[in-house]
């Protein structure tokens, strides 16, 4: 079994947060519980992937309709790519939205867009560090809902950051705590294996 990046980085939020119960963290990990926002994030995440380049009014998936404030979708035309690397032993695994040159662009959709978690938070380190890239884009998305599976799209806020010297160390050092972690805490068949 491989670590994902997003575990790792919920590993690292609840190192900072006191109140949380390891007992959160454990079921945030091993059960797939989606929440009414990730699964329509979810279903935007699917809508972009599919679209063309082009001016749309909406966007449909999985059964959501987004309809999208007056913009043009520039996409790139390398989505959705997988990434593995190992890190002290364990494998870490991501995968972007985009890829373009050696820019990674990950969309977000939220209720209200919160510059300083994005920044605070590990997975754009490990993206560029996966996928050798030095440049780092969100494209975050303000969703309303306005209906049954039905959503208000926002004009994007972009937020860019770049790599750093000692990045790969830090994904390093990160990476080890989880396994730790993991070794301690999760059930046999969600500990992360060890690279070979």
């Amino acid at each position: 079994m491989l670590a994902r990046v997003s575990n790792i980085e919920a590993f690292r939020r609840w190192r900072e947060d006191d109140d949380q119960p390891v007992e959160q963290l454990v079921e945030y990990i091993t059960v797939d519980n989606p929440t009414k926002p990730m699964l329509a994030g979810t279903a935007f995440h699917e809508a972009l992937e599919h679209a063309d380049v082009g001016s749309y009014d909406v966007l449909q998936a999985m059964g959501y309709t987004f309809h999208l404030p007056d913009a043009e979708l520039v996409l790139p035309s390398i989505r959705e790519v997988r990434a593995y690397r190992a890190y002290g032993g364990l494998t870490v695994t991501g995968k972007v939205d985009c890829l373009d040159g050696r820019r990674v662009d990950d969309h977000k959709t939220t209720s209200r867009f919160d510059a300083e978690r994005y920044l605070a938070g590990y997975q754009w380190r490990y993206y560029l560090d996966l996928f050798g890239a030095d440049v780092f884009r969100w494209n975050v998305f303000e969703l309303k809902e306005v209906g049954d599976l039905e959503y208000q799209v926002s004009p994007p806020q972009l937020l860019e950051v770049t790599r750093y010297p000692r990045m790969h160390d830090d994904c390093m050092q990160l990476a080890l705590d989880y396994l730790g972690f993991a070794r301690e805490h999760l059930p046999a068949s969600h500990v992360p294996q060890v690279a070979a």
